[in-house]
């Protein structure tokens, strides 16, 4: 629906104004980053007025408006009859206090390296690599992993926030009865195992990611009350998965390597799998045809920052067979993302 809404809307318009809005969406990035910048979700915890805002932030009050008027017409933040402005949803999920705060995405596509990369997308379109090798002389996850300490931060904020979200989807849409320990392959720091062992007590977890990535592991399972039903264990994907596991889990994990890499990866997780063991593949659906929806929009990211793309079904299909797993269904989530459980090749 929110697809043909948004196809109404731009066909009502002629192909100049078409052109222009398409040309104009890169102010919401940069607004949004200016949100955040200034502190503004957290100032916004009550209405305030423009000066009251322009005099914690020590901006321009008259510049500071034209920003809230822009972003009130977004939705981004609402302005009320008294000219003072308020937070919506949007702007309350960019609180650094929200329990699952999304600010840690806009400062990852907000920043100036992110901006750099897709200035450089006619690096993968010729053939030259990724936009950020382009940019940085850097691949994607050296870059956030041993380059950039404030890059590698914001994108594990980023990813820790759609983690959370999938570990609730997740929860909902399998059966987790009999599953007693799951290992998060590329884990991060922690997100999704630490929903997943507070909403089922009996549950055990083991994190694997990189040395760099698990050392910021989240306190709750590093230290806190769920640390004693929480392994930790450090190394690359590439090498091996550490075996043992009811339930292996790969969020959004497949869609950042080509399918040499992806292959790779999956195999190591079909070797650490017993028998009865299964893998759970949480990714989009590319659409065989082209469509203006999420997926196609992940892909053109995956082509600017690292070697990744999204898939179609079919493709999907062909790496899980060439990677020794076999699909047993897909079950689709409430993210619009879907969770291919994997059976290992007998």
């Amino acid at each position: 629906m929110r697809r043909r809404l948004a196809a109404a809307h731009r066909q009502a318009a002629p192909p100049s104004i078409q052109l222009l809005e398409a040309l104009f969406g890169l102010f919401d990035n940069r607004v949004l980053g200016l949100l955040v910048e200034l502190d503004l979700p957290e100032l916004l915890g009550v209405p305030r007025t423009v000066a009251e805002l322009a005099d914690a932030t020590g901006t321009d009050p008259a510049n500071l408006e034209r920003l809230l008027r822009y972003a009130a017409g977004r939705g981004f933040v609402r302005c009320d009859r008294r000219g003072r402005y308020r937070a919506t949803g949007l702007t309350r999920i960019l609180r650094r206090d929200h329990a699952n705060s999304w600010r840690g995405w806009v400062e990852f596509a907000g920043s100036d390296w992110f901006w750099d990369a897709f200035r450089h997308l006619d690096a993968p379109v010729r053939g030259r690599g990724s936009g950020v090798e382009a940019a940085t002389g850097h691949d994607f996850f050296e870059f956030v992993n041993d380059v950039r300490a404030d890059a590698g931060a914001a994108f594990n904020r980023a990813m820790a926030a759609g983690a959370t979200v999938q570990a609730l989807a997740l929860d909902h849409a399998l059966d987790w009865a009999g599953v007693a320990r799951v290992c998060d392959v590329g884990g991060g720091t922690g997100a999704t195992l630490e929903y997943l062992l507070r909403a089922h007590p009996e549950l055990e977890g083991v994190l694997f990611d990189l040395p760099g990535v698990v050392d910021a592991a989240r306190p709750a399972i590093a230290s806190g009350d769920l640390a004693s039903r929480c392994r930790i264990e450090r190394g690359s994907f590439f090498e091996a998965v550490p075996s043992g596991a009811d339930r292996y889990l790969l969020l959004a994990i497949v869609h950042d390597w080509d399918d040499t890499d992806a292959a790779r990866i999956l195999r190591r997780v079909a070797e650490a799998m017993g028998p009865e063991a299964r893998a759970i593949v949480v990714e989009g659906i590319l659409s065989d045809r082209p469509r203006d929806e999420f997926v196609q929009a992940s892909d053109l990211l995956m082509c600017a920052l690292a070697s990744g793309r999204e898939r179609t079904a079919g493709q999907f299909e062909a790496l899980f067979a060439n990677s020794g797993l076999t699909r047993l269904r897909t079950v689709p989530l409430a993210t619009g993302f879907v969770a291919f459980e994997l059976a290992r090749t007998r």
